[in-house]
């Protein structure tokens, strides 16, 4: 039987986040065994209200409040037909609260449930980010190589190629470091940081051929 999640609502505002993080991934761990429910009208209608508010709350950056709103939608409404839309909101909030693992999970739940989707670009890209803060680079490269393959002209593309540039930087790899970030275009709020980065790592390649050029600021 799927497990309700709006039993641990109390719960959750008693203990906060840990409690959130152990709701959602026994939510991911039993959707695989979920049937798939016939599609009600009103039903629907009421989901998108609720989505509705859960993004009102997710653009005003109150993730907590989104979060537990979109819990609520998956548990209730699981045929909504916005689903792959309640995932990505949900696993981006969980991001934006640091909790990478349950992110993660919302992530790679819609991409394997519904690769067609329209979020899958930024599903994908969360990954990238997740795995870049966890540095755990190699992966987030392979995620990158991914996002450069299938949505070259996405709006998340120069997000995607930062996080790569930077995965690049903290390995050291400097040459690639700025083949990355030099293609951050300039309407990207990654711009500035990205030529920054990239002046830093024309230093450290310095620094590598001739020491002497150490300096503090290096």
């Amino acid at each position: 039987m799927k497990i309700r999640l709006t039993r641990f609502i109390n719960t959750w505002l008693c203990i906060g986040l840990v409690g959130l993080v152990n709701v959602v991934d026994a939510w991911s761990q039993e959707q695989d065994g979920v049937p798939e429910l016939l599609q009600d009208r009103n039903m629907d209608r009421a989901a998108a209200r609720l989505y509705q508010n859960a993004r009102k709350n997710f653009d005003e950056k109150a993730y907590w409040k989104a979060a537990r709103e979109l819990i609520i939608l998956l548990d209730y409404y699981p045929a909504f037909s916005q689903v792959d839309g309640v995932l990505y909101h949900l696993g981006e909030s969980m991001y934006q609260m640091t909790m990478y693992k349950s992110s993660a999970k919302m992530f790679r739940f819609l991409l394997t449930k519904y690769p067609q989707s329209e979020y899958a670009a930024e599903a994908l890209y969360g990954l990238q980010q997740i795995a870049y803060q966890t540095e755990n680079y190699d992966e987030g490269l392979k995620l990158f190589s991914g996002i450069a393959a299938k949505f070259p002209g996405d709006d998340i593309i120069d997000g995607a190629r930062y996080y790569a540039g930077m995965s690049y930087y903290s390995q050291r790899d400097y040459d690639n470091a700025i083949a990355a970030l030099s293609k951050v275009r300039a309407r990207s709020k990654y711009f500035d940081h990205s030529l920054y980065t990239v002046g830093l790592a024309y230093l450290k390649k310095k620094w590598l051929i001739r020491p002497s050029l150490r300096c503090a600021n290096c």
